[in-house]
């Protein structure tokens, strides 16, 4: 159960104390997107003050990228495209990240749970780090007659298809079609400027779609970049000479005055208990 977020800007959020326990030292975090049911949590960490954690065992998938500043993991120092990944129940060894730094931190199926080592010893630790500095822009595979996107993949896990990797497109890309997927995707945008729809997108701005909602039309102002996840292997379905249903007779409001009028629902934010949403009322 994660909200619809499309779009907002990561400025337009408050601060809170980190929730990174057993932790020292001074870290602020910046609440992107929460699932309340299992603890799942995508965050903007800025480092007030140097910040750092011994090595432990994480009750989530969970994983850090590095904006700006640098961050020491088990002494490796990893600066702006680092990239750090482990498994729930696995070790991940101490981490520092040094004062003024912005890293974005991502937990799934769990919440911050961490249980201390004194180091990570004989632990499991299926770690995957990453210096996305180095690899390579791989051209993305495009249905229909589009330039393409560019890719580097940080992770993907071979059981569930979820993945973490960057996206790049070139000025000029541009895709009028409406898509949705059969997994969630959601992206923090790391650079440059896109028009779309539902609003600009540019340096900070982040957004997160449950499955199955729709999204475009997209116009790449200038090379822009974003970090993009998923929960299962990514499938464009798309849409043409799309239409809405939309409608009805106002029994006691002024269908023609701007404040009466109601808005069209996009896909509601819905407990597993709840059972399926039927769309009716739409």
């Amino acid at each position: 159960m994660r909200a619809h977020v499309e779009l907002i800007h990561e400025n337009d959020y408050i601060f809170h104390a980190g929730e990174l326990p057993y932790g020292e030292g001074r870290i602020l975090e910046r609440r992107l997107s929460t699932d309340e049911e299992d603890g799942s949590s995508s965050l903007s960490l800025h480092a007030t003050a140097d910040w750092g954690r011994s090595a432990g065992i994480v009750h989530a998938d969970t994983e850090f990228y590095v904006v700006s500043g640098s961050v020491l993991y088990g002494g490796r120092e990893l600066g702006p495209g680092g990239y750090v990944q482990v498994p729930k129940g696995n070790a991940m060894d101490w981490l520092k990240i040094r004062e003024g730094a912005q890293v974005l931190h991502w937990r799934e199926y769990g919440d911050c749970g961490f249980d201390p080592l004194t180091s990570v010893g004989d632990s499991p630790s299926e770690v995957t780090v990453v210096d996305a500095n180095t690899l390579s822009w791989t051209e993305a595979p495009s249905v229909g007659p589009l330039t393409p996107l560019y890719i580097k993949l940080l992770h993907r896990d071979p059981k569930t298809g979820f993945y973490t990797r960057l996206i790049r497109a070139k000025k000029g890309w541009t895709d009028h079609r409406l898509a949705h997927h059969p997994c969630y995707e959601e992206f923090y945008t790391l650079g440059g400027k896109m028009a779309y729809n539902f609003g600009d997108i540019d340096e900070g701005t982040y957004c997160f779609r449950p499955a199955g909602v729709k999204h475009g039309h997209f116009i790449a102002e200038t090379d822009i970049d974003w970090i993009i996840r998923s929960d299962g292997e990514l499938i464009n379905w798309y849409t043409t000479a799309e239409w809405v249903k939309w409608g009805g007779h106002p029994e006691n409001y002024d269908e023609h005055n701007h404040d009466h009028q109601p808005v069209i629902s996009t896909l509601p934010v819905r407990s597993r208990s709840r059972g399926d949403w039927s769309g009716d009322g739409m």
